[in-house]
């Protein structure tokens, strides 16, 4: 259920089992990056982190694997870690840990080949962070203003980049949310509600002139809506 917008099936199998045997998988038979795969040479600043796990996280899940780099034409090289520059789980989620919604989930994971006897991977490492979809919690939205992240932005995967998602990706993260489930208005406390309802109106603060503003401005009225009947569902209690 949470991976299952992920492709293609060589990456799905290794985010639902995330071993030596499927890493290797996929990374001997990967297709370069997609809207549900980024490849990093080395851990880079964690604001440009955080902006891809947003990303992928509104996407459909993912992951992100780092010691790996892909040039303009699309070539992979699989360069591995250096020991220095292979992190610290705990330091890497206290860098994330002010950097991304509450609600988002993401785990790293090491991997070290070392008596891996193909050529590519032997003595060879990586970590890579697995990302994933929750359409409880979707659209997430960036919760502080740092580096490449704006407070208050909804990022999408475009093949190979994390952007900011326009009037036409946001219909696709809702269609998704209603195909998947979705969540219902009780599912969320009333403190949740008034939370996205205030990052809403400071969206609409940025955004108060075009057609995305306007967009805004009719979320804003829908969830204002949910509140009053949360309210009534309450005083009934």
């Amino acid at each position: 259920m949470l991976y299952e917008y992920v492709y293609p099936k060589s990456l799905q199998h290794f985010v639902k089992n995330p071993t030596h045997e499927t890493l290797k998988e996929l990374l001997l038979n990967n297709t370069g990056e997609t809207d549900f795969l980024d490849f990093k040479t080395k851990w880079p600043y964690f604001s440009k982190v955080a902006k891809h796990i947003l990303a992928i996280a509104n996407s459909g899940g993912g992951c992100i694997i780092v010691g790996v780099s892909q040039n303009d034409e699309g070539a992979v090289s699989l360069s591995g870690l250096s020991e220095d520059d292979f992190l610290d789980k705990a330091d890497i989620d206290n860098k994330l840990e002010h950097l991304l919604p509450k609600y988002l989930k993401y785990r790293v994971e090491d991997f070290q080949f070392i008596r891996d006897e193909h050529p590519s991977l032997k003595n060879k490492r990586f970590q890579v962070l697995l990302i994933e979809y929750d359409p409880k919690y979707v659209p997430y939205t960036s919760v502080v203003q740092r580096g490449e992240i704006r407070y208050g932005a909804i990022y999408m995967r475009q093949g190979t980049k994390s952007l900011e998602a326009t009037n036409e990706r946001l219909v696709e993260i809702i269609l998704r949310k209603v195909q998947s489930g979705g969540s219902s208005m009780n599912d969320y406390s009333l403190k949740d509600h008034l939370s996205q309802l205030k990052e809403l109106y400071d969206e609409r603060q940025t955004n108060h002139q075009n057609d995305f503003g306007n967009f805004i401005t009719e979320l804003i009225e829908r969830k204002k809506e949910r509140i009053r009947k949360l309210l009534d569902i309450l005083s009934e209690n």
